[in-house]
């Protein structure tokens, strides 16, 4: 045996020394590894903290009311409009023509298409000292326009979209002028123009003109309600009208027998039924945001004219007014309303990954290949989520709040690396 050897076990002074000390370092030595080689093994998830907004809102549903004036007609003769839904009109106004026969028509609706084109063209013209400026504004605008009618698409709204379509081209053609150095499209308007007028030729009869009895703005489809949903029938709402009037069936000579409606303002009404102890703190000719899912996330100031309250029902009605709406909006008779009650800003934390340490609440954060702690005030609670409060709304000026925190671990921050599942965390693990 080697000497030292048998001198390290042998020696009977410094055996029973020797044998602890060879005993605990084994055992550093293993402790040790259970405690590294999970750090390079161990699989974590992050997520980095965003900032978020959300809305508290009651979701109801909602009754919309306008003075809409009704063109009447007859289902003899094919009628072409000669203007835009949305388009004012004023009394008296030429807007539209019955024709006997359908080739006429076809003719009108080829007129029709060629003004839009010449509408637009006359649209498209550039300064000359667009000539030498970045070109990067009517690319932006030209990539705003097609965001805009991807999402009108998402929502089946045509009537956006076709607003959206004249100011792309618009814009696509202003970029043409740019690039190419062209001075305008002069010879394109001549030349359509010649073909307008030939077309106008051909039409040799027009058995009715249209003429607006009311100014207001045209709109041509119809839903059969706009004698029934009226300003008029809110004067004297109850709950009783309101349920007579939610069961009326849509009027079926108005939607089979017109030329469309002009509404004669911008001001419009949405009545909804919502539960009382929801609103109890609502008041009148206070204003209030609502948003029309159906349609878009946008939402619109309206004014609370009235709270129709009833001692026998749970319920209100709410009598809201407006003046203007989401661009593009279709004023759907009946649809889902939600009345914003809270907005709630903050950074988005996941709830799995919320923890409790020392009696604080908080969330381990990756800083590197470090774990830290950070600490969270939670202000909204949401599926899967708490929305905390931003870290830099937590530095204050005052001194004893500042003498108040200190010790403790800092707030989580915007794009922290939140650590949503991993096992075994502490402040200063290190992971590799």
């Amino acid at each position: 045996m080697n000497k030292k050897l048998a001198s390290f076990f042998c020696d009977p002074k410094k055996a029973a020394k020797n044998v602890f000390l060879f005993l605990l370092m084994i055992f550093l030595v293993i402790y040790a590894g259970f405690q590294i080689l999970p750090s390079f093994s161990q699989k974590i998830e992050i997520e980095n903290a965003m900032h978020v907004s959300l809305y508290g809102s009651i979701h109801t549903n909602g009754y919309i009311f306008r003075d809409e004036t009704v063109i009447h007609g007859d289902s003899s003769g094919i009628p072409v409009t000669l203007i835009k839904d949305g388009d004012r009109l004023s009394k008296g106004q030429h807007f539209a023509n019955v024709y006997s026969t359908k080739d006429y028509a076809d003719l009108q609706k080829e007129v029709n298409a060629i003004d839009d084109k010449i509408r637009v063209l006359e649209k498209s013209v550039v300064e000359l000292n667009a000539y030498v400026t970045d070109i990067t504004k009517t690319d932006k605008e030209i990539n705003d326009y097609f965001e805009g009618i991807f999402k009108d698409v998402s929502k089946g709204n045509l009537a956006g979209i076709s607003s959206l379509e004249d100011s792309l081209l618009v814009s696509l053609n202003k970029r043409e002028l740019i690039v190419s150095m062209t001075k305008g499209y002069e010879a394109e308007i001549t030349k359509l123009r010649t073909e307008k007028a030939y077309l106008e030729s051909r039409i040799s009869a027009v058995s009715r003109k249209l003429v607006a009895q009311t100014s207001g703005y045209y709109y041509g489809d119809t839903d059969g309600y706009e004698e029934e949903f009226t300003p008029e029938m809110l004067e004297n709402l109850t709950f009783e009208s309101f349920e007579e009037l939610t069961r009326v069936s849509e009027n079926a000579d108005i939607k089979e027998n017109s030329y469309g409606k002009i509404v004669k303002s911008f001001i419009w009404y949405v009545v909804c039924e919502a539960d009382k102890e929801s609103v109890a703190a609502y008041r009148e000719n206070a204003y209030y945001s609502l948003s029309f899912p159906s349609f878009s996330e946008d939402s619109v100031k309206m004014e609370l004219q009235k709270i129709i309250k009833s001692t026998s029902e749970k319920t209100v009605l709410l009598v809201f007014r407006g003046n203007t709406a989401p661009e593009g909006f279709t004023y759907q008779r009946n649809q889902q309303v939600d009345i914003i009650t809270n907005q709630y800003s903050g950074l988005a934390v996941p709830k799995e990954a919320v923890r409790v340490v020392n009696g604080i609440r908080g969330v381990y954060i990756l800083n590197g290949d470090i774990v830290r702690f950070r600490r969270i005030e939670i202000v909204f609670e949401n599926d899967g989520y708490y929305i905390t409060t931003l870290g830099k709304q937590q530095i204050v000026a005052d001194n004893d709040q500042q003498t108040e925190d200190e010790g403790l671990p800092p707030y989580l921050s915007l794009y922290d690396s939140v650590i949503v599942k991993g096992k075994n965390l502490f402040d200063g693990k290190i992971i590799a």
